[in-house]
């Protein structure tokens, strides 16, 4: 399938807890977990490093999740986003979805404390997801239209970019989005890398402190990682077949989460391994911070 010269890894089980289909690990450092969901399994997790899990049925199929300030997790489902309350179990929607046979699918924060997150067709039929930015008004800013699977959502604060990606069979395709003071020029975008005669599709993804941009290869067992300007450092082999999504994770950043489908969360050392450290986690804000609403 590929000519790619793969590097073996040290990915160990996180607990014995299997998804169907597991997405999104978040990151977070006040209670040292892991927040992660199961799609298909209508499920959130949060497990820590000791492989201890906790699970919560959820209303509908959770495309991720996220932290806000004050650590909570922000639920991406069908009909809207969710705050999640693990003491009482419930979900409160803080930002309608109203588009049918439509879900939340992929997600990352800004460094201005902004949620982008992107939807798909609940049914594969057509190229209608949209990626949208939610400002701190609560409501959706459509910035870009058209895709099938959208995936690959990463923050380049240094840069002042977006990474996206569409894991459609028929695109298998990273893009940038150049956001000049976090003002999304829907113009700039341009492909990053494409995944032609590489291993797997592109799916989730993670940047790490030096600005390289980790993306799991879903069905082709791999964890591919490009440097700025989209050359591309390595592969690596990963245990499961389809991988979802890495991130970052522990004290130091220093550790590698990785979800799949069918399979259980694993973890990697990955900064014992190679010096490697992940990027701040940002969480998603009011707005506060900012002087102005750069969606405006």
């Amino acid at each position: 399938m590929t000519g790619e010269r793969r590097t073996q890894t040290q990915f160990a089980l996180l607990g014995p807890t299997r998804a169907e289909l597991g997405e999104s690990p978040a990151w977070s450092a006040r209670d040292r977990c892991v927040w992660w969901v199961d799609i298909d399994g209508c499920t959130l997790f949060r497990t820590t490093l000791e492989g201890t899990t906790r699970s919560w049925a959820t209303p509908e199929p959770p495309g991720f999740v996220q932290l806000d300030d004050g650590f909570c997790p922000i639920v991406g489902m069908q009909s809207g986003l969710f705050r999640f309350d693990p003491d009482t179990g419930g979900f409160d929607r803080l930002v309608a979805q109203q588009q049918p046979d439509m879900r939340f699918n992929d997600s990352c924060i800004d460094s201005y404390g902004r949620l982008w997150a992107g939807t798909m067709d609940m049914r594969s039929a057509r190229p209608r997801g949209t990626l949208y930015l939610i400002g701190p008004d609560r409501r959706l800013y459509p910035v870009l239209e058209g895709f099938r699977y959208i995936n690959g959502l990463a923050w380049d604060a240094v840069r002042e970019r977006l990474f996206l990606s569409d894991s459609h069979p028929d695109v298998r395709t990273v893009w940038t989005l150049d956001c000049p003071g976090g003002r999304p020029d829907p113009a700039s975008r341009r492909v990053f890398t494409r995944f032609d005669g590489r291993a797997g599709r592109p799916d989730g993804a993670a940047l790490d402190a030096d600005g390289d941009y980790w993306i799991a290869g879903v069905g082709g067992g791999a964890l591919h990682r490009f440097g700025p300007d989209g050359t591309a450092r390595a592969c690596y082999a990963v245990p499961p077949e389809y991988p979802t999504k890495p991130a970052f994770a522990g004290d130091a950043l220093s550790q590698l989460v990785l979800t799949c489908k069918n399979g259980a969360l694993t973890i990697w050392d990955i900064g014992a391994e190679l010096g490697v450290t992940g990027s701040p986690v940002s969480r998603w804000t009011d707005g506060s911070k900012m002087r102005e609403d750069p969606t405006e």
